[in-house]
């Protein structure tokens, strides 16, 4: 995103106004969600307003509406000290799972019917992509952006912006899950198993494996959570 549109100081009404009309404010809460997204910070981990002000050369309201613009996306809470990245226990990770598994799976049936040969080649091409990237954040991304080319498929915007929503709910977490040796290997095979089916127009193979490769990795996740959650009471009882 242009960095001139987050470049006026802070405090200042003349940057501000041209921020605002040059669509800063929306850019800001693209710049912060996607860090969020990336695992910086983490989940609990501080949104200082003063900082993140400092840091894009804005002003604190601009930040304080992005940051409210995230916590009614499920991205960020507030707490005592302020606003952090959301925190999900095992136990929502696991209910933000099971929708997103219904969804997909209708998302799968609809893009079955509707899907051209320029989506498949658009599937084809983010997997191949992703197989081939050697850095392992970027994978991630190329992994996430799979499932979205896969639910634009379905011509179903509002499927396409609830799966979004729920996507971005459950990124946060993805450090942890996916980076379980073969993890990511076994995600891409069973991306290109999902392809064939949706190819063969195999309605009942396609809803099958995209329904078992997300229980696959909900388990993962929420298996990593879980040992998280054990450390981390240990640590207390010690």
């Amino acid at each position: 995103m242009p960095r001139e549109v987050l470049e006026p100081a802070p405090g200042s009404a003349a940057g501000e106004s041209n921020a605002d009309a040059a669509g800063g404010r929306g850019a800001l809460y693209q710049v912060i969600r996607q860090e969020i997204l990336a695992g910086n910070p983490p989940p609990g981990g501080a949104l200082q307003e003063v900082a993140l002000s400092n840091r894009h050369g804005v002003s604190r309201a601009p930040v304080r509406d992005a940051l409210l613009r995230l916590e009614a996306e499920g991205l960020v809470e507030r707490g005592p000290r302020g606003a952090v990245v959301r925190v999900r226990t095992p136990e929502e990770i696991y209910d933000i799972y099971q929708v997103r598994i219904a969804l997909e799976a209708e998302a799968v049936e609809s893009a079955i019917r509707h899907a051209t040969e320029l989506d498949f080649a658009r599937l084809t091409l983010v997997h191949e992509n992703a197989v081939a990237e050697a850095d392992h954040d970027r994978a991630r991304q190329l992994h996430r952006r799979w499932h979205r080319v896969l639910a634009a498929a379905s011509r179903n915007d509002t499927i396409c912006e609830v799966l979004e929503r729920l996507t971005s709910q459950l990124a946060t977490y993805e450090t942890q899950s996916l980076a379980e040796t073969g993890n990511l290997s076994h995600s891409h095979d069973e991306h290109l198993q999902i392809i064939d089916a949706m190819r063969a127009r195999d309605v009942a193979a396609a809803r099958d494996l995209i329904t078992r490769h997300l229980q696959r990795t909900r388990d993962v996740r929420v298996k990593a959570l879980l040992h998280v959650e054990d450390e981390s009471e240990a640590a207390s009882a010690d």
